[in-house]
């Protein structure tokens, strides 16, 4: 469910942090940029994992006061595997499907009802899905 990534980027540290340890003012950078952000082919960051593991000397643009650096850190990413069960609570049930949350982070899944279990109908007396084998 949750994996750790390896992620090279080139972070900017702006103008007014540069009085910051490099190190720190990266670390801040990253934690603004990554967390509640999916990455394509990775899936929804949590957070840094430990220090940056490489950074290159900071590169001055011109007409930005800022330092940009090439980082190379680790990222925690929740990406549940195929099949994999995941517990959670029904937030909300409509015809259209149900909302679930997952609890401590993540409350927003929503399953369709094309994708509900086979055979299953909502029950309009109850407002639920209702799993009935024939």
């Amino acid at each position: 469910m949750f994996i750790l990534t390896t992620v090279v980027d080139r972070i900017r540290v702006p103008a007014h942090k540069l009085q910051v340890n490099t190190l720190t003012a990266l670390h801040n950078e990253i934690d603004l940029k990554y967390p509640n952000r999916v990455l394509m082919n990775f899936g929804l960051v949590i957070c840094r994992y430990g220090d940056c593991l490489k950074i290159t000397n900071g590169a001055c643009v011109p007409g930005d006061g800022g330092s940009h650096h090439e980082c190379l850190f680790r990222l925690v990413v929740f990406r549940p595997f195929v099949e994999e069960v995941c517990v959670g609570k029904i937030v909300k049930s409509t015809p259209e499907g149900i909302q679930v949350s997952l609890g401590g982070f993540y409350h927003d899944i929503f399953i369709p009802a094309y994708w509900m279990l086979r055979p299953s109908r909502y029950n309009d007396k109850l407002g639920l899905w209702v799993w009935s084998p024939d």
